[in-house]
């Protein structure tokens, strides 16, 4: 069975068959019979989601998988079930840089709760799951129980040290004040500027925007305020009542080695799952798990590959600097200091002792800017020496060390639960459920943006009939061997004259017609 079919398939498969006629009433119907089954009905999952934590921590030995219910008379109800899985402990106290970025998004099964995550980063800026949890609605209190358990599992004793980066949740801004005191909070730019277009809409304005959030030092970013005030002085104002150590890199601190304005890391991580968020409670659990244990073991995997100290995208970011670096002039002032002459337009101080850069990009993400780089090739140093340890080949194995242990069925589970919970009551929202993300006024349509071919037929390149391709094909193979491709035109000449040439020639023929001959 494809739990996934849709209504429009089944007709499809069935159009000839004896179930050519089925209604989409009886197909739905159907299909919610077959998936209780085969995967269990609502009600015995949460029955059984108490043992299903007892088998988390028994498999993966130091993993946190806690439940919260509610009582009501004799009769125990779910309200909040949180996991954390060993190996992601482990991964991110020993390669992650110190920052988290945590968020929330919509389940559209049964309970129609929350999944609230925080995710790390490792060394090739990628996504580090860290711990998820599915919660009943998103407000201070979940945030607050959820925050407080990712704190304890990862042992933080100093929030100061660590930068939270969040989509400014409902709830989610108090409980980091209250949890992280002191801590660096960001958030994402993308979510600041669809709440900025929302009375100051224009593409100038965005990026004047995205500009001043890019600026690196402190100067850059009050003269691109300058600008921004020149052009419209309410939306100047409205982006000033915004403490700019939340938005913009020019404020942003240095220890964290990561400099991202938006919260990609929680968005990739909603986007893989999203095949699970319509799932029953056990289900939905499991596939996570079941991702992260290949997700962990192909990391692994893949290191062997690396031939460079450190992986493919830092090596990208590096190409990238050095475009920049050919345009630099490096002048010694000390073994270690330099002036870099930027085009004749900038000049910055580097120091690759202290391993910073007047443009503090150096600094920000812990890899070599395009001023530095022209430094250290005039001092014939190698690049992989001046790239932070956070971004090193034993950093990502570090990482990945864990591993997360498989699980079997529940059949084969010890069912130890002597008062089984129920589900959360129902809570049915008016009108069809939408399986689709919400788009922007000004956002595109899926599908947009891709390129489409219109009006160019296949040729089969085996019988060369239109219409069609090769693995379709169901003629005989025509013979190529006597068929010639003419190009359509006049055929050129091999060597043709150069223009000059041919100028002399036309005025050589104007002059002999004038004098009455012709050449």
């Amino acid at each position: 069975m494809n739990s996934s079919m849709s209504f429009k398939c089944f007709k499809e498969m069935t159009s000839k068959g004896k179930y050519a006629n089925t209604t989409s009433d009886a197909f739905y119907r159907a299909k919610k019979v077959a998936t209780e089954i085969l995967e269990g009905s609502v009600k015995e999952q949460y029955a059984i989601l108490e043992d299903y934590c007892n088998q988390i921590r028994a498999t993966n030995p130091g993993s946190t998988a806690i439940l919260k219910t509610r009582i009501e008379g004799d009769k125990r109800y779910f309200e909040r079930v949180y996991i954390c899985l060993q190996a992601c402990k482990e991964g991110f106290n020993r390669g992650c840089r110190p920052l988290i970025g945590v968020d929330g998004c919509f389940l559209k099964g049964y309970c129609k709760g929350m999944l609230l995550a925080a995710i790390g980063i490792d060394a090739v800026n990628a996504m580090f799951p860290i711990a998820y949890a599915v919660v009943e609605k998103e407000n201070k209190s979940s945030w607050t129980w959820f925050l407080e358990l990712v704190k304890e599992d990862l042992q933080i004793q100093n929030p100061q040290s660590f930068c939270m980066l969040s989509d400014r949740q409902k709830g989610l801004e108090k409980a980091l004040e209250k949890l992280f005191e002191g801590a660096e909070i960001r958030f994402c730019v993308r979510h600041l500027h669809a709440n900025f277009k929302k009375d100051y809409p224009g593409l100038l304005l965005k990026q004047m925007l995205w500009a001043a959030a890019r600026a690196t030092t402190k100067e850059e970013w009050r003269r691109r305020m300058y600008d921004f005030k020149q052009i419209s002085e309410p939306a100047y104002t409205w982006l000033s009542n915004k403490a700019p150590t939340e938005w913009t890199k020019s404020h942003f601190k240095e220890h964290v080695k990561c400099d991202m304005l938006c919260n990609n890391l929680c968005e990739s991580f909603n986007a893989a799952i999203i095949g699970a968020r319509d799932k029953t409670i056990i289900i939905l659990l499991e596939k996570i798990r079941y991702w992260l244990m290949r997700r962990f073991c192909t990391k692994r995997e893949s290191v062997k590959k690396w031939v460079h100290p450190v992986g493919k995208r830092i090596l990208d970011i590096i190409e990238k600097n050095k475009k920049v670096a050919r345009h630099c002039l490096p002048t010694m002032s000390t073994l270690t200091t330099f002036e870099v002459n930027f085009m004749n337009i900038e000049v910055f101080v580097v120091d690759l002792y202290k391993r910073t850069c007047a443009c503090r990009s150096f600094q920000l993400n812990g890899i070599p800017c395009g001023h530095a780089l022209a430094c250290i090739w005039f001092s014939n140093l190698d690049v992989m020496n001046f790239i932070d340890d956070f971004y090193k080949k034993v950093a990502f194995e570090a990482t990945y060390s864990g591993a997360i242990q498989p699980m079997s069925s529940p059949d084969k589970w010890s069912m130890t639960t002597q008062n089984p919970i129920l589900p959360p009551p129902e809570t049915s929202m008016p009108g069809r459920p939408k399986k689709s993300r919400r788009r922007e006024v000004d956002e595109p349509p899926p599908g947009a943006t891709k390129a489409r071919r219109f009006g160019k037929a296949n040729t089969c390149s085996n019988c060369k009939q239109p219409g069609h391709t090769m693995p379709t094909c169901k003629n005989a193979k025509v013979a190529t061997e006597h068929l010639t491709y003419k190009k359509p035109g006049r055929p050129k000449k091999k060597n043709p004259k150069p223009e000059s040439v041919k100028r002399r020639e036309r005025e050589n023929r104007q002059k002999a017609r004038a004098n009455g001959q012709y050449l």
